[in-house]
């Protein structure tokens, strides 16, 4: 087991300088464009500079925020760089400070464009911190929609002035303040508005959100075999009694969450599953049996590496629960060990191929007994077949 791991965790840095696209982009610099290829990393934070290359067969180069006007890459992501006002604002509830009104800060920012036409709407994310951006007429300023929560008598209070500036921008397509009173400070309604908004002009309107990163919900069932092994011990008698190897099946129902950001290549997923073990120990004239049936939920994050649009391999790591069910114990001679809900980690590695995919999960030991005396270390390792339903 240790070369499999060994083999995983080596070859994952491969796998990634393989999955590396250079796709079709453009840059400004100078007010001079340059058809190029650029490195697309679909950025989840706003990037401050990004890697290019003339052709495929050119040396990969770097510009940075301070040298272009504008970049774009797979015409799905579009940055521009205004220096804006922006809100600093603490957002996390245990900083939030209690004044109305924002904090400003001149900051030059590559904003990232979610919709254009006659009002363009852009984003700015750095972690947690997400903030929204317009422009209209010649499109050369950027203007915060302000959104700030506060602290009014220990509670949270909202400035919600972007509804405001929503209203005074869009009111002369006929939109009463009625349209905006209940609009969220999220994404997808500001880039619905926004769409909606520049689709009544009579105006061109590119949504470039329709062609970047989504998140997505895959729902797969899984079976596999796992090939576990049982020790037990007693600190007392320094006894150890080893129930060897055994092979059991398992089935299951894994749920996974595609993360919309960096190519879809993170996820974290669930994956219940029922397994069991049942064997007899290897001891000597000592009288040893395990039955074991367990539910097994693992909670855990995935890495993909793309091959190819149907093909990628993949890794990932959880911490997985184990929930015995009805009568699960260890008879040692006259005496009955009851075992007790467990917690370990694992690490996988596998490919997929459009619906299907395979791996193989290694559970390291942990301890299923909750005695003072004895210990019962329980490990698998299991190759897991899976179809993805949606």
């Amino acid at each position: 087991m240790k070369k499999i791991i060994a083999f995983l965790l080596l070859a994952t840095p491969l796998l990634s300088i393989a999955q590396i696209n250079f796709e079709r982009g453009y840059f400004i610099e100078n007010n001079i464009r340059t058809e190029c290829l650029i490195k697309n990393l679909a950025w989840k934070n706003n990037p401050t500079s990004f890697e290019y290359k003339l052709s495929e067969n050119d040396a990969v180069q770097l510009k940075t925020i301070k040298q272009i006007s504008e970049f774009s890459v797979s015409d799905a992501y579009k940055y521009i760089r205004f220096t804006v006002n922006v809100d600093r604002s603490k957002i996390s509830l245990d900083d939030l400070d209690s004044e109305k009104d924002p904090k400003w800060n001149t900051e030059t920012l590559l904003l990232n464009v979610l919709v254009e036409g006659k009002a363009n709407l852009y984003q700015y994310e750095d972690g947690n911190f997400v903030k929204y951006f317009f422009s209209t007429v010649d499109h050369t300023k950027a203007e915060q929609l302000v959104y700030k929560e506060y602290l009014v008598d220990s509670q949270v209070g909202k400035n919600n002035y972007f509804r405001q500036q929503l209203y005074n921008l869009m009111k002369g397509e006929g939109n009463d303040m009625d349209k905006f009173k209940n609009i969220q400070y999220k994404k997808a309604p500001l880039v619905k508005l926004f769409e909606q908004y520049n689709g009544n002009t009579g105006q061109t309107v590119i949504n470039l959100t329709k062609k970047q990163n989504n998140g997505s919900v895959n729902l797969k069932i899984t079976a596999g075999v796992s090939f576990s092994s049982l020790e037990i011990s007693n600190g007392v008698s320094n006894s150890l009694f080893d129930f060897g190897s055994s092979t059991g099946f398992r089935i299951g129902t894994e749920i996974e969450y595609v993360m919309p950001f960096n190519n879809n290549k993170w996820s974290i997923f669930t994956d219940p599953n029922y397994q069991n073990f049942s064997d007899s120990g290897r001891k000597p004239n000592q009288p040893l049996k395990a039955e074991y049936n367990y539910l097994e939920l693992p909670f855990g994050v995935r890495h993909y590496m793309y091959v190819n649009q149907n093909t990628k391999f993949f890794i990932d790591a959880a911490y997985t629960l184990a929930l015995p069910l009805g009568d699960a114990y260890i008879q040692y001679g006259g005496s009955k060990l009851d075992i007790e809900k467990n917690a370990g980690f694992t690490l996988g590695g596998g490919f997929s191929y459009k619906r299907y995919s395979a791996e193989l999960r290694h559970n390291f030991s942990r301890n299923i007994l909750d005695y003072t005396y004895w210990s019962g270390s329980y490990g698998s390792t299991s190759i897991i077949l899976a179809y993805k339903l949606f």
